[in-house]
């Protein structure tokens, strides 16, 4: 959708999120016949512009012509979907700006279970190196209605959540597809439906992106554009140093190739590697601990198949490796974890695990279970505590923050100060 087409509509936003709080300006200057706001949450922060809006429950709302989405707002309640039954028209605030931004500015548009945001933030480093204006945003953090980006910037990288990526109903001009595997099933419904909805960045219909880059180590994500007739181009990273992992080399060679088919350098092995080599908190990031003890953040591993992917690479290293495990039980197959920890020397790989999920998660994938802790500040001390010299300590948790503890930045703060302190 566009802007203009909510002229003279009955529109409700759903949810109070970042994203439509940023957009509710430039709804409201489309002149709605009537705009309200669904919020279901007793705790939800909400801004003046959204306060101002008339709040209505979710059944009266499923009335209006256009459903304007906050992302994680869920789709599939039945009131929504008799809704779309009806002829009501859902969107999100970064639908609404892909089909008003127009031809003037180049759009790459990143999604994929795992990587999305290396890739979308590894554009900005090797756009800036090559001195080109590059906007960031979307599910990262800026939204897109939001001032807190390069609004006016000639080219834009937005990083694309399977939230967002469902209600899309424009393509961007080149597409990135990083790495498929389950993740957000029971907010879906299913595997396939995550699928569907992720892949409708690549096509919809109002077309196919001109281009679309896949991983070459991609998980799903091939089977998944064969079974659609999806045509990609297949990324080939170069051949990874010891120290740096695997995929942070695949993802820095997608953003390498995005830029160059937007105009930008033809990427170079020298090139892809540096960008992989960049710190990036939350992704696999070494960080300093105690007594030169070799520690590493990636509080963005959110399900199994990262840390799968996490621990594939600390063995090739052949370092014994406490992971630290836990958190938002969805229901996601532990298969990739149970794969990868049956590839380690009995005794090599233990676990520190922290609620909800940690220690079911440990003891089915057949890792040892050092501790059971409360938290991570704790279970990082422990996990320290327990490491051999030449050991490693590892967060990649294999399931997203529980509600009510913050996010993967909460815990990535929480890991580092533990570490500080231990």
């Amino acid at each position: 959708m566009r802007l203009a087409d909510l002229r003279g509509r009955r529109v409700a936003v759903l949810g109070a999120g970042a994203d439509v709080a940023a957009a509710v300006e430039v709804v409201r200057a489309a002149n709605p016949a009537e705009l309200v706001l669904v919020e279901e949450s007793a705790d939800a922060m909400i801004g003046p512009d959204l306060a101002a809006l008339p709040r209505v429950d979710l059944a009266t709302a499923a009335t209006a012509d256009v459903l304007v989405r906050s992302p994680g707002f869920p789709r599939y309640r039945p009131e929504l979907i008799a809704a779309r039954d009806r002829g009501a028209q859902m969107t999100t605030p970064l639908d609404l700006w892909l089909g008003t931004t127009g031809p003037a500015r180049t759009v790459i548009g990143i999604t994929g279970t795992k990587g999305k945001s290396t890739v979308t933030t590894l554009i900005g480093v090797l756009a800036a190196e090559a001195g080109l204006r590059v906007g960031i945003a979307g599910n990262l953090g800026p939204a897109v209605f939001g001032a807190q980006w390069d609004r006016d910037a000639p080219l834009v990288a937005l990083e694309v959540s399977s939230y967002q990526a469902a209600d899309l109903h424009h393509v961007p001009d080149v597409a990135v597809l990083t790495y498929l595997a389950q993740d957000h099933l029971s907010w879906h419904g299913g595997l396939d439906a995550y699928v569907d909805d992720k892949l409708r960045l690549l096509r919809n219909e109002s077309g196919t992106a001109a281009r679309i880059l896949v991983a070459e180590h991609g998980g799903r994500a091939h089977e998944a554009l064969t079974a659609r007739g999806l045509d990609a181009e297949v990324v080939t990273p170069p051949r990874a140093p010891r120290l740096l992992p695997p995929h942070r080399v695949q993802n820095a060679a997608l953003a390498a190739v995005a830029l160059a088919a937007v105009g930008g350098p033809a990427p170079t092995d020298d090139a892809v590697l540096r960008a992989a080599a960049t710190s990036m908190p939350g992704r696999l990031d070494p960080c300093p601990g105690p007594g030169g003890l070799f520690c590493v953040d990636d509080a963005l591993a959110s399900n199994p198949s990262a840390t799968a992917a996490a621990l594939a690479w600390l063995r090739e290293l052949d370092r014994p490796t406490v992971v630290i495990l836990g958190g938002e039980d969805r229901g996601v197959d532990p298969s990739p974890l149970v794969e990868e920890a049956a590839r380690w020397t009995r005794g090599r790989l233990r676990a520190i695990t922290v609620p909800e999920n940690g220690a079911t998660l440990a003891r089915r994938s057949g890792i040892e279970v050092l501790a059971e802790m409360a938290d991570v500040a704790a279970a990082t001390a422990r996990a320290a505590d327990a490491s051999a010299p030449e050991g490693v300590v590892l967060f990649s948790p294999g399931a997203p923050t529980p509600p009510g503890t913050g996010n993967w930045q909460t815990r990535s703060t929480a890991f580092r100060a533990a570490l500080r302190g231990a």
